[in-house]
């Protein structure tokens, strides 16, 4: 826990104990020191003399709990009444006073309420503003008591009303400034002189206060104990000039009372009014009060700000020391070393001693300085170059240095303004951390991303030259393949006679493994088409219908040497949609052909058409072998093979299921594949009825 916080628990914890005492305390000393001064006051002047009730109500209300202030108010308004009538002062004149001492302890105690609190809540003089508030409560109170009395001596037509206002505006005044701060709780320091002297400071004051209050001769010799609450305010605490005060005012209004002092001499020289006179002594003890209040608050101020300035600057130091990892060090304005961290002393391998005065350049090379200096556009001078990079507000840059024993090393250095009191610049903070290492690996990643950019470069360049090659050998084998597949037709065709049964049978085995290798042709070149993102669609608004049945039909050879339950499922009416014809045919083609290959002998294959409102739904079943599930990932891989038909050798590339996906994408589908191995494979594609609005797809779409 704080000091202040410790002090505030502590005085709290005090007052809370001790308060049903003191506010009775409080109340006896109200009643019985105004009693005594009524009496004691020059009745004829209707202004009686009662400074302590003025300062002691609003006390003994902010001792009371928040509660009970109300009710203390009203007791103390009735305990003055009392005074008043017992030290026969007629009804109104009585009844205006007390209502003057009541309105202004209200006044003074909602101002007291914006003065800030202690850590428990008490009210405080802790700042400028709350003297301020103080000084500005007091007279407002002061104001309003003495236009209420006033008043009152208007409608009694005892006196002057002006005079009045003069002598009760200075009283409560003064009485609120010298007894208020006795009961504000201030901010916890110790005083700057030692005990000894305080006491002797105080005996003195308090000496020269009687001294020059039992001298009657010169009057201006009142003024000689202000300096003396100058030092008060300086080397003393808050507490103990509030006390000293309020003595003070007890001395010079007692004095006074008993015609003594400098101001009774006033009332004899010049024979003044006795409000006139009263006002010189309050203007006495209003000025003291000015003078002590807020150069004590400023003073205590002052020294917590440069208490927490020298706490800060011990831990900024610990911490700048504690940075072993870090260099940090500054420079003045000049260039020259002012700050020098063991961080600094580790990176640089310099000592502090070393570096301390003399100026950074020289752990610097030349080179080194003139490349930041050309830069930023300046001389090739650290202190230069620092200027322009705070001036710039520039990011960490980069820096070599060398240390003594000639090593070059990497640094990421940042440059930051030191700005003194006036807000001009003297100096700058250089915070930087040694990167020689992971500059080095930074390096050797860059390299290494460069070769691997090198390489991917030569491995699309081999792919590309591989993907021409397929492209022209298979471009080179479509035309003789095509001119071979059309002899073998004529010669089943009787062209040059009747064939055997023994020659068809030739012929057709010829044909039909012609036509697989024709297939294969045409694969590898859509496949090419595929890599290299030349693959091209011809649109048009066309069945759906049409091309399912063409691509049954294309399995009729296949399908003649099997034995399959095998079903297509159209709807009656036309499936109309924007797609190319001839991808939709490979698309079904390719699906037909996976499910007749994968299905033994006895199996059922089917073929689902479904038309949706804004989709096509393609659907092939199988009850086949299947496919195992940890091999379903790689389906869509070009060349892959399932294990199965690896086992059971059936024929096959594996670009299949490859290029419907291409297809499928080309026309803004989806396509999804669901196998269980030794059930079925079923594959489902969802197509669009039109191609996406705005693609070349659409745009070339013909009805």
């Amino acid at each position: 826990m704080a000091r202040d916080d410790v002090a505030g628990f502590r005085a709290s914890a005090v007052f809370r104990l001790l308060r049903p005492r003191a506010t009775a305390v409080l109340l006896v000393a109200i009643v019985v020191l105004s009693w005594a001064l009524l009496r004691s006051a020059d009745a004829a002047s209707g202004v009686p003399i009662a400074w302590p009730a003025a300062g002691l109500l609003p006390g003994m209300l902010l001792l009371a709990e928040a509660g009970r202030r109300a009710s203390l108010l009203a007791l103390g308004g009735v305990s003055l009444l009392l005074c008043h009538l017992l030290a026969d002062y007629d009804l109104t004149t009585s009844v205006g006073f007390t209502v003057a001492s009541v309105v202004g302890t209200w006044l003074v105690m909602q101002r007291l309420d914006r003065l800030s609190r202690n850590p428990r809540g008490r009210p405080r003089l802790a700042e400028d503003g709350d003297v301020s508030t103080l000084i500005g409560g007091a007279s407002l109170s002061a104001l309003a008591a003495g236009g209420l009395v006033a008043v009152t001596i208007a409608i009694t037509g005892e006196g002057s009303p002006w005079l009045a206002l003069l002598a009760v505006f200075g009283t409560h005044a003064a009485a609120m400034l010298m007894l208020l701060p006795l009961f504000l709780s201030g901010p916890s320091f110790a005083p700057m002189a030692q005990p000894r002297e305080r006491v002797v400071q105080s005996v003195l004051t308090m000496g020269l206060t009687l001294a020059i209050f039992s001298y009657a001769a010169a009057p201006p010799l009142v003024f000689a104990i202000m300096p003396m609450f100058a030092w008060l305010a300086f080397r003393g605490t808050l507490r103990e000039a509030s006390v000293l005060l309020a003595g003070v005012g007890a001395i010079a209004t007692g004095m006074t009372l008993l015609g003594q002092g400098p101001v009774n001499e006033l009332l004899v020289r010049y024979d003044l009014d006795q409000e006139l006179v009263n006002g010189f002594l309050q203007l006495f003890l209003l000025d003291c009060a000015l003078i002590l209040l807020p150069l004590a608050v400023i003073t205590t101020q002052q020294r917590i700000a440069s208490a927490r300035a020298s706490s800060r600057q011990r831990t900024l130091e610990r911490l700048v020391d504690a940075a072993t990892g870090t260099a940090v060090f500054s420079i003045d304005v000049h260039g020259k070393v002012d700050l020098f961290n063991p961080g600094a002393e580790r990176i640089f391998e310099r000592s502090s001693a070393d570096m301390v005065g003399d100026p950074a350049d020289h752990v610097y090379s030349d080179l080194e300085l003139m490349k930041h200096a050309t830069r930023l556009g300046v001389r090739p001078l650290f202190a230069d170059i620092c200027a322009a990079a705070a001036a710039a507000d520039e990011e960490r840059q980069l820096w070599a240095f060398t240390r003594p024993d000639g090593e070059e090393r990497a640094m990421l250095l940042s440059l930051t303004s030191v700005v003194d009191e006036l807000g001009d610049i003297s100096g700058y903070l250089c915070v930087a951390e040694d990167v020689t290492e992971r500059e080095a690996l930074h390096r050797a990643a860059l390299q290494a991303l460069d070769h691997e950019r090198d390489a991917v470069e030569r491995l699309r360049e081999l792919e590309r030259v591989k993907a021409d090659f397929v492209a022209t050998v298979s471009h080179e084998l479509r035309t003789p393949l095509t001119s071979m597949i059309g002899y073998v037709e004529l010669l089943e065709d009787g062209a040059v006679g009747e064939l055997s049964s023994d020659q068809r049978q030739l012929a057709n085995r010829v044909q039909r493994n012609g036509r697989r290798l024709l297939l294969l042709v045409e694969d590898l070149l859509l496949l090419s088409q595929i890599e290299t993102r030349q693959m091209s669609m011809s649109p048009r608004v066309a069945d759906l219908r049409d091309a399912a049945r063409a691509a049954h039909e294309g399995l009729g050879p296949l399908l003649a040497t099997r034995h399959l339950d095998f079903v297509v499922r159209l709807p009656d009416e036309p499936v109309i949609h924007e797609a190319d014809p001839e991808q939709i045919e490979r698309l079904v083609l390719n699906l037909l052909g996976n499910g007749v290959k994968f299905t033994p002998d006895g199996g059922r294959v089917e073929l689902v058409v479904t038309d949706r409102p804004d989709t096509i739904e393609i659907v092939v079943l199988d009850n086949g072998m299947g496919i195992p599930a940890d091999e379903q990932d790689q389906l869509f891989t070009r060349f892959f093979r399932s294990s199965t038909a690896m086992t059971q050798a059936i024929q096959g590339t594996g670009l299949g299921l490859t290029i419907v996906q291409a297809i499928v994408d080309l026309h803004g589908g989806h396509i999804s594949v669901s196998s269980s191995e030794g059930v079925g494979t079923t594959v489902s594609v969802s197509l669009p009825k039109r191609l996406p609005i705005g693609s070349p797809q659409a745009q070339s779409a013909t009805p």
